[in-house]
This record gives structure tokens, C-alpha cells and sequence, in this order.
């Protein structure tokens, strides 16, 4: 289940002096709370949604919410000075960016490591595959190099998900009747033309 909406916090308290409430008439003060209010997911803010200024007259309890206020109390609250936005609001968003910046450097080193491995390949890597099936996807794994050949174990299966790979790479599902020999070359342009499209090495 996700845990998301909204909720607020309170940024400052406050009051203001010489004041006519609307509602007692009487020149009183008026005090006032801001809150800055925030989306959030699993309890940790996302990001800010703006603030709300509720103001209460200090002789008759009325509350106000700044918008109902005559614009004379209006532009005298404007005049105080008030807190922005506080950095916890925007922790989910910092939080997001760090894990996409993660994920774009991991993806990164991976397929500059991948570089390296087409190059150099050896015995016990496993190449992910488009499968013989459009829409399918499997793995083959390097059981012998010699000279320019690489010789490979096709999987028996198949998934329709990339995600599903790691279920399918058991070596029970190697078999060695399933055994083709490539030249370096060969297996270089299946790289290159994303048929080849991960290699994993231990």
C-alpha cells in the first residue's frame, strides 16, 4: 500500500498590533500562525505546496483566514517579515534526484564495464538476450575461449520481461546439447546491434 497526501507545518507565529477586527470592531491585535504546507509519500515530503496565514483577533477568538481580512490587515501582514519555504519540504525531491543521479551512474559504470567485457570475454559470463521470439528475452553463457572463438550455452527459457532474466539464469537451465561456438567478431556485432543487450560477470 502507498502512504501519500498532504499535510502542513507550522513556519512562524506572529502578531500584529493596531488592528480593527471585522468581526468585534474593536481596535485590537490580531495574532497569526503561518504554515507551510507539503505533498508527501511514506511520510516524507516531497515537495511544497505554498503556505496558509490563519489570524485570530485577540479580543473576540475570531479566526481569519488572511484572504478574508480587510486589505488594510492584508498589506500590514505583508510587511512582516516571514520564513521561505523550509529545506524539509523538498527532502523527498532531494531524495529522487540522488537515486536517479545513482541509477544514471550505475548505468553508466555498468556499460562502460560491458565495453570491456565484449572486448575481453571470459569463461562464466552471461550475456542477456533478445530471445529467438520477438518480445522475449533470455540469457547464454561463456563456457569456452579459443583464439578468436567464444562457444556459449543458450538457455532452455524464456521470459517476457527483462526483469524476469534473473529468474531464468540457474545453471539447470544450461544445457550442453544447447552449446554454439561465434566468432569474437561476431559476438562483438550482436552487442552492437543490442542483441545482445547486458553482460553480467562475477
Amino acid at each position: 500500500m502507498i502512504f501519500y497526501g498532504t499535510n502542513a507545518s507550522r513556519l512562524k507565529d506572529g502578531r500584529l498590533s493596531n488592528v480593527t477586527c471585522p468581526n468585534c470592531n474593536k481596535q485590537t491585535s490580531m495574532t497569526y500562525s503561518v504554515f507551510g504546507k507539503y505533498a508527501y509519500l511514506y511520510w516524507i515530503p516531497v515537495f511544497p505546496l505554498g503556505k496558509t496565514n490563519v489570524l485570530e483577533c485577540d479580543n473576540c477568538k475570531r479566526t481569519y483566514k488572511l484572504k478574508e481580512l480587510p486589505s488594510q490587515i492584508q498589506q500590514k501582514f505583508e510587511l512582516e517579515k516571514h520564513r521561505g519555504i523550509p529545506l524539509k519540504h523538498f527532502a523527498g525531491s532531494a531524495i529522487l534526484v540522488a537515486l536517479f543521479a545513482w541509477i544514471f551512474y550505475a548505468n553508466a559504470k555498468d556499460k562502460e564495464n560491458e565495453a570491456i567485457y565484449i572486448k575481453s570475454p571470459q569463461v562464466g559470463d552471461v550475456y542477456h538476450t533478445s530471445g529467438s521470439n520477438s518480445g522475449f528475452y533470455s540469457t547464454a553463457k561463456v563456457t569456452a575461449i579459443e583464439a578468436d572463438s567464444i562457444f556459449v550455452i543458450f538457455n532452455d527459457y524464456e521470459v517476457d520481461k527483462k526483469s524476469g532474466i534473473k529468474d531464468i539464469d540457474k545453471s539447470s537451465n544450461y544445457k550442453i546439447e544447447n552449446t554454439e561456438g561465434f566468432k569474437l567478431e561476431e559476438i562483438q556485432k550482436l552487442y552492437a546491434d543490442e542483441v545482445i543487450f547486458k553482460i553480467d560477470r562475477d
